[in-house]
Order: structure tokens, then sequence, then C-alpha cells
């Protein structure tokens, strides 16, 4: 028996069973119902896609929704709605930090992302009247921390196979404000097709990273990205003149060096190379959670990422190791993370080893600055522009 038919038993007990509405036709076998009001119940299943597609819909009810493939809503069921300006509810347990964790966002009113419309709730086991408190009890011990935190509290956290499993909403997202006395960077890992990724970052004395802000963009060029940044962070990363700030670090791979040289270009000290997966992944760790302030109990981050770095602390709820390999990591530590979901993690690694290079037992990295004499350009120069002996 697929969901599918077990949301529509529930329907058919009350409204056919306990004849609470009025039913005109009804076949039980092929999940269908008209009321006697002309209204049509159908419940269909993702498994076959083709089955979603018909007229236009007053009301969609996804049960499980953080199961179903975004494209699903995305190419049948919110064309079907636009039809007749219909309404959706969304019901489902968490399943990390997927497209249903984008959604519940939009219906949070104090998020960034919250969108006029709609609305949603958060709601655990506890208030469930028909629960006992002994089941629940009984539930958080016999459970691991993390599927009781999923299935019972209904939070979302991180799933099996995540490469960075200690990331906390309640403990790396915090509000920051830009403060000017802090270091200040942009940590940049350019992409085209794949997302353009440009952190605003501060650093404190005691070498903490707030993560202020994100540019998360696909199909633009440097150019554009660059003035994005300076429309959004002008005050944050121009001087008086509307000229880069002297003092302002951007680092960025050397190898993308279209990109690199196109910000050199507008003024910006953008230098910077890239470290191994494997040792910035470990880097990355330990600012998740510091070694030396931490203990088994608490995690004390040295990275915090503010509520508006909506891609990058998503990122941290996708980034996974292939499924073939998951019960063997800690035996082959040598493999990779799948290379997607990872273009704010990237960015955050190349900060890392170009402002912290000690932590990958390297010297620090200076930047190669090349100095130009006129000769240099024109041997011949001297002799055209002199103006004699005096």
């Amino acid at each position: 028996m697929d969901l599918a038919e077990k949301e529509f038993r529930v329907a058919w007990k009350l409204i056919v069973e306990r004849e609470l509405i009025p039913v005109r036709r009804k076949s039980e076998r092929e999940l269908f119902m008209q009321l006697q009001n002309g209204t049509h119940i159908e419940c269909r299943s993702e498994e076959n896609p083709d089955q979603l597609i018909g007229e236009g819909l007053d009301l969609v009810v996804c049960a499980e929704a953080a199961r179903l493939k975004h494209r699903t809503w995305d190419q049948y069921l919110r064309p079907a709605l636009a039809d007749r300006r219909g309404d959706a509810l969304l019901t489902s347990t968490p399943r990390g930090f997927n497209w249903f964790f984008d959604f519940f966002n939009r219906g949070q009113k104090d998020h960034p992302e919250h969108e006029v419309g709609w609305e949603s709730w958060q709601i655990p086991s506890s208030e469930n009247p028909l629960l006992g408190e002994e089941e629940i009890e009984e539930a958080r011990r016999t459970s691991t921390p993390e599927a009781f935190a999923q299935e019972w509290e209904a939070k979302f956290i991180s799933y099996g196979g995540l490469v960075f499993p200690e990331f906390d909403q309640n403990i790396h997202v915090r509000s920051h404000i830009y403060n000017p006395s802090l270091r200040t960077a942009l940590w940049i890992d350019p992409g085209t097709s794949a997302p353009y990724c440009v952190l605003l970052v501060q650093i404190t004395p005691e070498e903490e990273v707030r993560v202020i802000d994100e540019i998360y963009l696909t199909q633009h060029t440097s150019d554009r990205i660059i003035a994005i940044a300076e429309d959004k962070w002008g005050g944050y990363i121009l001087n008086d003149y509307r000229r880069p700030k002297a003092e302002l670090e951007v680092i960025i791979d050397k190898a993308a060096a279209e990109a690199a040289a196109t910000w050199r270009l507008r003024g910006y000290r953008a230098w910077g190379e890239k470290p191994t997966i494997k040792k910035g992944l470990e880097v990355h760790h330990q600012f998740l959670r510091d070694p030396l302030r931490s203990t088994p109990d608490s995690i004390v981050p040295r990275i915090t990422y503010d509520p508006k770095c909506t891609n990058v602390i998503k990122e941290h709820g996708q980034y996974h190791y292939p499924d073939e390999i998951r019960k063997r990591i800690d035996t082959n530590p040598t493999e990779l993370p799948v290379d997607v979901d990872n273009h704010g993690i990237d960015a955050v690694r190349y900060g890392y080893y170009n402002t912290f290079p000690a932590l990958f037992n390297e010297d620090p990295k200076r930047e190669e600055i090349e100095y130009m004499t006129y000769e240099d350009l024109d041997p011949g120069i001297r002799e055209r522009v002199s103006l004699g002996e005096y």
C-alpha cells in the first residue's frame, strides 16, 4: 500500500463511512470521490508523475512532502494550482535541509526568505494529545539523538553521510552586524553555470570568522557580480571615493585566472590559492567545533553565519559523501564528498587557506605584486621625453 492509498483511506473513512459529507460518486479502488456539490477528491502517487498532469487544482495536500522530488512541485503541482489560484498544504517530517526546508523558511515571518501568503508551523510529537509522555520518553531513550530530533521533535537536522554533521543552526547561525574595526574580506568561489559565490567575511582579533552576507548567483560574469557586490555592500568594501578599500582582502583561487583578473582590473587586491579538499575540510571541522574550547556536551564554534547566508547554510545540510562509501568512510578517509552543493563551502576553504596558513602547516601566503617602470614598457621612452640638460 503506497502513501497515497493510506492518505485516501483516512478521507474515505471520514467522508464515506461516517457520512460526514454527502457523496455523489465514489471508487475506493480508483482513489476517487465526487461530493454532492461537485467537488472532486483524488489521491495520486509521485511514482507515476504523468498521473499528476491534469486540470487546474483548488487545493493540493502533499503528505510527507519532504520525500517528494522538488521537480514534482515545480513541474506538476505548482502549475496546476496557478490555473485556479489554488492553495497548498504540505505536511511532512523533516528530511535534512532540502527544498522542504526552504519552503518552511518562507513561512517564517522573521526569516530573510519569508514571503507574503506563506505560513509554516513546527509541531513536535509532545503536542500530540494521543501520545503519552511515557511513549515519547521511551523513544528518546531508544532512538539516536538525530533520529529523535527529526522524527519526534520535527527538527531539521543533518542526515547520514553528511560531511559536516556537527553543523547546528542553533549554534552556527547568528545575527551579525558589520564592524568597521574588524578585518574584512571577500571569500570567493567563482562560477558560471554553477553558482558564483561571494562571502562577506569579518575576522575578529581572536581569529573567529563571521560570515555576514552572501552573493550566490548563476549565469553571471565577474563584472556583473562585482557590480552587485558594490551595490549591496558598498559601505563595507568601498571608500569615500567609491574605490575598493585598500585594506579589503579578496580571496579567490588564482587558477580561476579570468575571474581573478577581472577583480584586479576593478581595483581589488584579489589573490589566493586553494588547498586540497581533504585538508580544507579538516580545517573547517576545527572551525565548526573548536577543539580547544568545545566539550563532549557542547560545541564552541570559530565560524558563524548570519541568517542572510541562506545558501551556504543550506550547503552544510546537503554536502555529503557518496552513498556507497558512507559505511566505510572512517576506514578510508581519502574518499571525497560528492562535488555538488559545495560552492559556499569551497569559498570558505579558500579563505581559510590564505588567511590561516599555519593551520595547513604552511608559511604565510604573500601576495605576488609586480612593479614595472616606463623603461620596462618602452626602452626608448627616456630619450623621447627628455627635457634636455640644465
